[in-house]
């Protein structure tokens, strides 16, 4: 690499919510002139062999990665495992769980739509069709396909989030236990999106503490739309706490204006980028 390298460490293929294969996302990276990529699906790591095929190819350095979901005081947290050992038993055991939850968990909800009139079971059938995980993104689609809703964050509003009629609430393992999945394959686990949960000051203080008292070493200051505002915020959590900082657009889909792959802002002064561990 010449210069400073383009980096995201923050980005979903098909084999989650995104919607290109592994083998597109590499190449709409390294077109987008990114050097550095993380590939971090919801819960899986079953883009990752593809993506490195592409990437070797292209000659752009892919890091293995994944984002799981946890559990914190019954908000679901977001957590990315950058440089995992993708071949390590224990966390594709736990990953595997985390397939299961997430199995269960949509045929609870189709079920709900069921109960309230709308075709649940044509609806779990189109949501088990696509070739990642199940989400709740998957099924908001195919209730636009079906009619009943023209958008997919209408999806969200009438039926799927909280106090609608079809939420299903995720019982996530506890934000300590993801990290040390992550720790275990040989990762660092990053906080993905910190500004973007729903808490209090005061909460938010206490999750930074209980994911560094984990082993948590990273959280994500630069993400796809963030507001100059929340980048400064992060930027203090970061140096308060002495958390490594990273970048990511948690890239989904390529119409999706506001998080596009390769235009990430530089990383405030006086953070340490999380991937300087790595020599890059």
């Amino acid at each position: 690499m010449n210069g400073e390298p383009s980096i995201d460490l923050h980005t979903h293929s098909n084999c989650s919510d995104g919607s290109l294969t592994p083998t597109e996302l590499v190449s709409r990276a390294a077109a987008a002139g990114i050097d550095v990529l993380a590939l971090t699906d919801h819960d899986t790591i079953a883009g990752l062999a593809d993506a490195a095929l592409r990437a070797q190819e292209l000659g752009l350095h892919l890091v293995a990665g994944v984002e799981i979901s946890a559990g914190w005081r019954s908000q679901a947290i977001h957590v990315l495992g950058l440089w995992i050992d993708p071949a390590n038993p224990a966390l594709q055991r736990a990953l595997a769980g985390q397939a299961e939850l997430r199995t269960v968990r949509m045929q609870r909800i189709c079920a709900r739509l069921s109960a309230v009139g709308l075709p649940g079971e044509r609806l779990l059938a189109a949501v088990e069709a696509n070739p990642g995980l199940p989400t709740r993104s998957h099924l908001a689609a195919a209730l636009v396909a079906e009619g009943i809703v023209s958008r997919s964050d209408e999806a969200f509003r009438k039926y799927l989030r909280r106090g609608r009629a079809a939420h299903i609430a995720a019982e996530w393992p506890a934000l300590a236990t993801v990290v040390g999945w992550i720790r275990e394959a040989g990762g660092i686990a990053t906080l993905a999106h910190p500004a973007r949960y729903p808490l209090s000051a005061a909460a938010r203080r206490q999750l930074l503490a209980e994911f560094a008292a984990a082993g948590g070493t990273a959280i994500e200051v630069i993400t796809g739309a963030n507001a100059a505002h929340s980048i400064e915020a992060c930027t203090q959590w970061a140096i308060k706490a002495g958390f490594s900082a990273s970048v990511g657009s948690d890239f989904h889909h390529p119409q999706h204006a506001w998080n596009p792959l390769g235009r990430l802002a530089k990383l405030p002064s006086g953070l340490t980028p999380v991937w300087r561990s790595h020599g890059i």
